[in-house]
């Protein structure tokens, strides 16, 4: 491998969220460590994981496990189909998931909006959310909780949905709730542990 060759794979890892350029150094050196099945596995995993996942066309989730275009929380009956939690990311509904807390629906928003985003729609899933809404409405949701990360960009989105959403679950009387302040100011949901989603689910205002 070229020097140039390892400087392209080291941009590519550093492409990666939440890795910096060190880091990004040190996972391609790690690889040229390894032998040649590891790093056989890990490009055939890859490729393969690829294909096998899709987007669940009800929640927007990426999963491997779809049936008729929906994941198994989307088709499983037993969700509490009156609760629907909105989140920015797969990993943070992976991590609520993981507290065994909420056992309602979900909405993958997709990304939080940087503060005064001139283009909301074209960052976030805003057409699709309302449709996911209309959908529930016309059973028995009762309310929406908003929970995303406890930082600048997730108050702002919070905020902005509140306003975006607030006409029609006022006139469908759905409630609209925030995560109580269990999550810290400053945390993002998917690093919060169980306890802490527990207590920001309870306190929700």
């Amino acid at each position: 491998m070229t020097s140039s060759t390892i400087d392209k794979l080291t941009e590519l890892f550093n492409r990666f969220p939440g890795i910096g350029q060190r880091q990004a150094k040190r996972f391609v050196y790690f690889l040229l460590s390894q032998n040649d099945s590891f790093v056989k596995e890990l490009i055939n995993l890859v490729i393969q994981v690829k294909q096998e996942t899709k987007y669940c066309v009800v929640c927007f989730r990426l999963s491997t496990k779809i049936t008729d275009n929906a994941c198994e929380i989307c088709s499983d009956h037993k969700r509490d189909k009156t609760k629907l939690m909105i989140v920015a990311k797969d990993i943070d509904l992976e991590n609520v998931e993981k507290s065994g807390v909420y056992d309602g629906c979900y909405f993958i928003l997709g990304s939080l909006l940087p503060i005064l985003e001139k283009n909301p729609e074209e960052k976030i899933r805003l057409r699709e959310l309302i449709e996911r809404i209309e959908n529930l409405s016309t059973g028995n949701l009762a309310e929406i909780i908003i929970a995303l990360s406890a930082n600048t960009e997730g108050d702002y989105t919070a905020e902005y949905l509140g306003n975006y959403i607030a006409s029609m679950a006022k006139d469908k009387q759905i409630k609209v709730s925030l995560l109580g302040r269990g999550l810290s100011t400053g945390t993002e949901l998917e690093y919060s542990d169980s306890d802490t989603i527990r207590n920001a689910l309870k306190n929700r205002q």
